[in-house]
């Protein structure tokens, strides 16, 4: 990869790719390094309009050939090394995602859970898909999604249902399970834990 994604995201993101299969990890350190990118349009950009005409151009980006992408964005420089590892659903699903919450001073529970589906979609069933398991993250994906958005942005989150779901057992779900258990107000520790024996 032309850059480093995994440097700049939290240590709980860190530790979920270190436990990828190493044929994925760029790719899923990628993609977590977008979302991050999206929930930074959301957080620094003061009128609504200017984040939708900066998602349009990731959409725009996602959507093109990549020997037309944008030159010096070094995500999009990244997701051109990996080929089509990520598949461009699971971008607009993201992009989607975020565009949810666009223009919303508070997120209604509606425009929360739309959040979160989508957000699970593009991120751990794009996983679940990379490492061919049957297994239906999507509830463990929703309940993550919907906790890191109350993290992320705790005064825009008004008190909603955040639906609990039992973490997979499987070893090559590791890092959907940590990322999920990291938002759940566990020690450092504890999540250590969990990532080396499962429990």
């Amino acid at each position: 990869m032309i850059m480093n994604p995994v440097l700049e995201l939290a240590p709980p993101a860190r530790l979920a790719i270190a436990y990828a299969p190493a044929d994925v990890r760029s790719a899923f350190a990628l993609l977590l390094h977008i979302d991050n990118r999206f929930a930074e349009i959301l957080r620094n950009s003061r009128e609504p309009m200017i984040a939708q005409i900066k998602m349009a151009w990731w959409r725009e980006a996602f959507a093109s050939a990549v020997e037309v992408r944008p030159k010096g964005e070094p995500l999009l420089q990244a997701l051109n090394q990996e080929g089509d590892r990520i598949p461009v659903s699971a971008l607009e699903a993201l992009a989607s995602a975020w565009e949810h919450l666009l223009g919303s001073e508070q997120f209604s529970q509606e425009v929360i859970d739309a959040h979160a589906e989508l957000r699970a979609e593009a991120i751990f069933l794009t996983y679940a898909t990379w490492v061919g398991t049957m297994q239906d993250v999507l509830p463990i994906g929703r309940s993550w999604a919907l906790e890191a958005l109350r993290i992320a942005f705790p005064e825009r989150v008004a008190d909603c249902y955040t639906p609990s779901a039992p973490l997979p057992k499987a070893r090559v779900l590791r890092p959907l399970s940590i990322l999920t258990m990291s938002v759940r107000n566990v020690s450092g520790p504890r999540l250590i834990l969990h990532a080396l024996t499962g429990i």
